[in-house]
């Protein structure tokens, strides 16, 4: 399932092309943008993190859910920790023999998904015969919040900014190509390695162990860990509506990393990791159908190879990326949350009864692509 690959040259100027191709295809427009329906919710000002838990927050309600946990249950630091030292939470549930790996808030900003997690984490934890069923099909990897400095370490960027932040904190920035805030730290999620070391740099040539960002390299060698036959990664994107003007509450993507896949010589098997991938998404999908709160479409993702759903997809990992709507007021964060506790985990309850690999893709290829982006009108 996992092919073994070899390295090929790449150089910083087709990522950094890429970058600004990326850039420009999301970046929000200066002006008003389209009318929604409805035409909220907004933050008031800064958007309220209240209701997130902080660090020591979320390592005690999962040592609580430990505690009172039915079943195979471990809670652990992940295999390095952060790069200000702090362990990241790492929940392994079930002992069945089909690996799933959830990650999630790589991005320190992105942080409604990490409740989300939690509450996955609490539901499979439980006494239900569903959670029971899933627990002995399957062994869940779960990591509710990667990016540990990002959300709230006591620190200062070079700019005298504060988190929350996207980044990690790394003031020895500027790094190589493109994929860092100088004097601030790097997009974790740019720097997953898909060779055969965990330690090396995704965009430089050859073999090395040069890999600068250590919250990217623990999560590659829990995947070598586990080896798991599907890793989805959770994120927030901005507010994006659909041709009605619907607000957009998500959208999700499989890998589409080709080009790198022929330069390796695995397009055959990559093929089948992205039908594989579809198909969770289509579960995804079928699960949100109806849900009045839900509105979901397909993210116009970019090919980096270092990004969490391509180089697990590289890897032979089934791999999807999931962004839920973010940049919302507290009162609206927990329908957001919900929502995606509940694409979650239908993915691991159709993992666990096995229909989730045979099933039709239909849904994620008949899928809506996002809309254009909607600015706050309180920004």
């Amino acid at each position: 399932m996992h092919p073994s690959i070899t390295r090929r040259t790449r150089t910083c100027a087709l990522a950094a092309a890429a970058v600004a191709l990326a850039a420009a295809g999301t970046m929000g427009p200066a002006v008003a943008g389209p009318d929604t329906t409805p035409g909220g919710p907004w933050p008031q000002g800064e958007e309220n993190t209240n209701a997130i838990r902080s660090y020591e927050q979320l390592w005690s309600t999962l040592e609580s859910i430990e505690g009172s946990a039915k079943g195979s249950f471990d809670l652990s630091p992940a295999p390095l920790p952060s790069n200000t030292g702090r362990e990241i939470p790492v929940v392994t549930i079930g002992d069945g023999d089909t690996d799933i790996m959830f990650v999630a808030n790589q991005h320190g900003n992105e942080y409604i998904v990490s409740n989300a997690m939690v509450s996955v984490v609490r539901g499979l934890a439980g006494g239900s015969a569903e959670a029971k069923a899933i627990r002995d099909a399957l062994t869940v990897t779960i990591v509710p919040r990667v990016n540990v400095d990002g959300f709230d370490a006591d620190v200062v960027d070079l700019a005298g900014n504060t988190t929350p932040w996207r980044q990690n904190f790394d003031t020895s920035c500027p790094a190589f190509c493109e994929f860092y805030q100088a004097g601030r730290g790097y997009d974790i999620n740019r720097y997953h390695s898909y060779s055969e070391s965990a330690y090396d740099h995704p965009y430089q040539p050859g073999p090395d162990t040069n890999n600068p960002v250590p919250e990217a390299i623990a999560m590659r060698l829990l995947w070598d860990e586990r080896q798991p036959r599907l890793v989805v990664d959770f994120h927030h994107q901005g507010t994006y509506v659909d041709d009605d003007g619907r607000m957009i509450t998500g959208s999700v993507m499989w890998p589409n990393a080709e080009a790198e896949a022929e330069a390796l010589g695995i397009s055959e098997e990559f093929a089948g990791v992205v039908t594989d991938s579809k198909r969770v998404v289509s579960e995804m999908l079928d699960a949100l159908e109806g849900k009045g709160y839900a509105n979901i479409t397909r993210y116009p993702s970019t090919p980096f190879p270092g990004i969490a759903r391509n180089a697990y997809g590289l890897l032979g990992s089934a791999s999807v990326l999931y962004e839920a709507r973010g940049d919302m007021g507290q009162a609206s964060s927990g329908m957001i949350a919900k929502q995606t506790e509940v694409a979650g985990t239908a993915i691991l309850r159709a993992a666990a009864d096995g229909s989730l690999w045979t099933r039709d893709t239909v849904p994620a290829d008949t899928i809506r692509e996002r809309g254009p982006f909607v600015p706050d009108p309180h920004g």
